[in-house]
């Protein structure tokens, strides 16, 4: 299980139990959603932002024309993080120093996708046509990603956007914001099912990273009773994949059939 998964299962457990013996040792808590920072490549002072916040992971924006040495340098810049990196389309092959790819494009190879450890994220368009969209549940990826970067503040219709994606599927799921939520909004992101936020680090600061993952800790990770009814897992098992067919059964010979040997 890649280092992204492992967290977002911790997530979903609340507690860790810390190294060493004894019943005096203390449970650490966790957060229930995590904090994503993306940056942009080749952006030094993003990667030490990014480091100072000890945010849960990074990921490395690859847009256009980015060159593979600005890549390669935020990725060690970012040391000692969980590093993932944002492509069009998956490689075959994750860049070296990254756990994570995060891809948008739906003409990716399938190629890119295989490999027992590999850890797929997939951004997903909740416009999708709703057939094609029920789709996704069957996809050799981990987590899907939604954008809500294009609004700049969340409405019902953004919780309407995120709930046409999680209706369809167990897996993890990452709502991309154009600024930190505030304590309320994590709330009923929380309660809509969403698995952890990603957050642009240009224009931001170390002080309200904190802040916000100091309110992510303090979210409750029961659903509310309300919720409870809903067909849709919002604490998906981490690493899984899609389904394996169901097993082709042969039909039950006629009654008088005669199947012995004589």
């Amino acid at each position: 299980m890649g280092d992204l998964l492992d967290k977002f299962e911790r997530a979903s457990k609340g507690t860790v139990q810390p190294l060493g013996f004894g019943g005096a040792a203390k449970r650490e808590k966790v957060a229930p959603m995590l904090l994503l920072g993306a940056i942009d490549a080749g952006d030094d002072a993003q990667a030490k932002l990014a480091i100072d916040a000890g945010v849960d992971a990074v990921i490395v924006a690859q847009r256009g024309a980015t060159k593979k040495a600005d890549v390669k340098k935020s990725i060690k810049a970012a040391k000692n993080l969980t590093v993932g990196v944002w492509v069009d389309q998956a490689a075959e092959e994750d860049p070296a120093g990254t756990d994570f790819q995060v891809f948008s494009s739906e003409s990716t190879p399938i190629g890119s996708l295989g490999g027992e450890n590999r850890t797929n994220v997939m951004q997903v368009v909740p416009e999708l046509e709703d057939g094609l969209l029920k789709t996704i549940e069957h996809l050799p990826v981990d987590v899907f990603l939604v954008s809500l970067a294009d609004a700049e503040e969340l409405t019902v219709s953004q919780l309407m956007r995120l709930a046409r994606v999680r209706g369809v599927t167990s897996r993890w799921l990452l709502a991309h914001l154009a600024k930190l939520p505030t304590q309320v909004e994590l709330e009923q992101l929380r309660e809509a099912g969403v698995s952890g936020i990603v957050v642009d680090l240009a224009n931001q600061d170390a002080n309200g990273l904190k802040a916000c993952m100091a309110a992510l800790i303090e979210l409750p990770h029961d659903v509310p009773e309300r919720n409870k009814h809903r067909n849709v897992a919002t604490l998906p098992s981490a690493g899984l994949r899609a389904a394996a067919p169901a097993r082709r059964t042969e039909p039950e010979p006629d009654d008088d059939d005669d199947w012995e040997d004589d």
